[in-house]
């Protein structure tokens, strides 16, 4: 069947998951997050430069000229915005500790502290997903009219400090980078049902016909079938 020539259109939300040192997300309780707060993600791709080689002769003229093809290097992130300083989605993404009050019998979160000092705080990186709206025509109107984006393994940073001003609202930035996850496997909660080699990819996407629900909640992640 041919591609129908849709485009993508709305930031419809995103699912944070930790990862064990392995790369497998790791299994239990709390240990995914969904929010639907995403404004935007800039994902693209960084290269390294293959090696160039020129050679010159006695009389100056260049005999050699030659320069080694590009090679993938890793994924890049950046521009990754939330309209809401949630502490779990902080946490998840960099670090830290979630606050809470002293309600009974369930606490109420109301803050969040940066990580210590001298401590990398999320070693094992997270894997990141997001869905976006399709914009389809034609016959194939209606048809998928989701993307599903996948980034298997994300090192998360924030992206400069985060502005507290008398103007505008306070909107979490980070950037980071993205490399590939060979043990990422069907995901989270087992519904990546598309058999890419994860080993070489550093983020891709798929068209589907739903979407989860991405109010904000936390999610259990099972074991890899």
């Amino acid at each position: 069947m041919a591609y129908d020539g849709s485009g993508t259109l709305f930031a419809l939300g995103t699912r944070i998951t930790k990862l064990g040192a392995n790369g497998a997300p790791l299994v239990g309780a709390n240990n995914a997050y969904v929010t639907d707060a995403l404004v935007k993600v800039d994902l693209g791709l960084e290269y390294d430069d293959g090696e160039e080689i020129t050679q010159k002769n006695g009389a100056g003229v260049i005999c050699v000229a030659y320069q080694a093809p590009s090679s993938l290097k890793r994924g890049t992130i950046s521009g990754f915005q939330f309209c809401t300083p949630d502490p779990n989605v902080l946490q998840f993404l960099i670090g830290g500790t979630v606050l809470n009050d002293s309600a009974t019998p369930t606490p109420n979160q109301i803050g969040y502290a940066a990580p210590e000092v001298g401590t990398d705080p999320v070693p094992n990186g997270v894997s990141l997903e997001f869905w976006t709206r399709a914009v389809t025509g034609g016959s194939f109107a209606g048809t998928n009219p989701y993307f599903h984006w996948l980034v298997p393994r994300a090192f998360i940073r924030p992206s400069g400090a985060f502005a507290l001003s008398g103007e505008d609202p306070t909107v979490p930035e980070f950037e980071g980078f993205s490399t590939e996850n060979a043990n990422w496997g069907d995901g989270p909660i087992g519904d990546w049902d598309y058999a890419a080699p994860f080993g070489e990819r550093v983020w891709q996407f798929v068209r589907e016909a739903a979407v989860p629900d991405l109010a904000p909640a936390f999610l259990a992640v099972v074991a890899d079938a």
